[in-house]
């Protein structure tokens, strides 16, 4: 995990954030002024890069849609992820996996190469809460 902020808004509306090699998220610094459709009452809307190569992105277009079940997705030459050749900004991915859907946990777990990420470590990279002892 990297966990390196990529950006900041000039007026502070958001801040970019790489969780791993090949996942960024753009975070609002509150609510969802955005319309990006996955903020909840406790934690800020976001939006996710996937970052790939070009012959990749079909792929990954499929699994973003059949396995997480986000729909909308746009193709775009990197801007967060340069050193990747392709990334896919993904928009109303949810936080956590439940019964019904894989979220942003799953993805980060399989870009992790299915290496299991401790949920207080996942909580810190996500959501920079770190939890008191």
């Amino acid at each position: 995990m990297l966990n390196q902020k990529l950006k900041v808004s000039p007026n502070g509306s958001f801040k970019v954030t790489r969780l791993c090699e090949s996942v960024a998220i753009c975070e609002a610094v509150k609510g969802d002024r955005h319309n990006w459709g996955n903020a909840t009452e406790t934690e800020p809307a976001f939006v996710v890069y996937l970052g790939c190569k070009k012959e990749e992105v079909a792929e990954k277009i499929r699994y973003l849609n059949q396995v997480l079940g986000c729909y909308w997705c746009e193709i775009r030459q990197p801007k967060y992820l340069k050193d990747f050749e392709a990334e896919i900004k993904i928009r109303g991915m949810q936080r956590n996996s439940n019964d019904e859907t894989n979220g942003l946990d799953f993805l980060l777990w399989a870009e992790n190469d299915f290496n299991y990420i401790d949920s207080d470590e996942y909580d810190y990279y996500v959501t920079g809460t770190q939890q008191r002892w």
